[in-house]
């Protein structure tokens, strides 16, 4: 006897198999497979996202800072209209002293008619100041009645106030050696 015969022999489970000897590929998973495109998808995404998110913040930043310089030049604009309107109140002020020296108050109207005419102006008032009565107004209503505030009948000098939501100049006009009265110009 042989040793042969006695050695057990491995017999082949897979019966008319004709793999014997080599070993079945496994299955490679999805991700490992497709690994640079999920990859390359996966940083689209993500750049996408950043993309979007850093955009909206610099909308929101911008968008500050252009309130804040609207807010800015509103200011400078509103500043800058004071000062013409008190410029304007110089002028016309000049121009009403020397015609109420000569006494000629029809021409005194017809500046305020020309003022009111040509600049963003809405009433024009020459008041007295003893007295807070309107000698003469664009607006015929207010002839001969008080006019209300104090400070702005009082003036010393060119000034502007804001009175009843209305910007207001007021100048006074001076004679040869006393007050005659107070330019009021009324803007908005």
């Amino acid at each position: 006897m042989t040793t042969n015969e006695n050695t057990p022999v491995k017999k082949d489970t897979m019966a008319g198999s004709s793999s014997i000897g080599k070993e079945t590929p496994k299955k490679k998973p999805f991700w490992k497979k497709h690994f640079l495109s999920l990859f390359l998808f996966v940083l689209l995404i993500i750049s996408a996202a950043w993309g979007y998110f850093a955009n909206r913040a610099m909308e929101s930043k911008y968008e500050k800072e252009i309130t804040a310089l609207t807010q800015e030049h509103e200011a400078e604009i509103e500043r800058i209209k004071v000062e013409n309107i008190k410029q304007l109140s110089n002028t016309l002020a000049l121009a009403v002293r020397s015609e109420m020296i000569a006494e000629n108050m029809n021409q005194v109207n017809q500046y305020f008619l020309q003022t009111l005419k040509t600049f963003d102006v809405e009433k024009v008032m020459l008041v007295d100041h003893n007295t807070s009565v309107a000698l003469l107004s664009t607006n015929k209503k207010d002839e001969n009645t008080n006019f209300g505030d104090p400070g702005l009948v009082n003036a010393k000098e060119a000034m502007t106030k804001m009175y009843n939501n209305h910007h207001y100049a007021a100048t006074p006009i001076m004679g040869l050696n006393t007050q005659l009265g107070v330019l009021i110009i009324q803007v908005d």
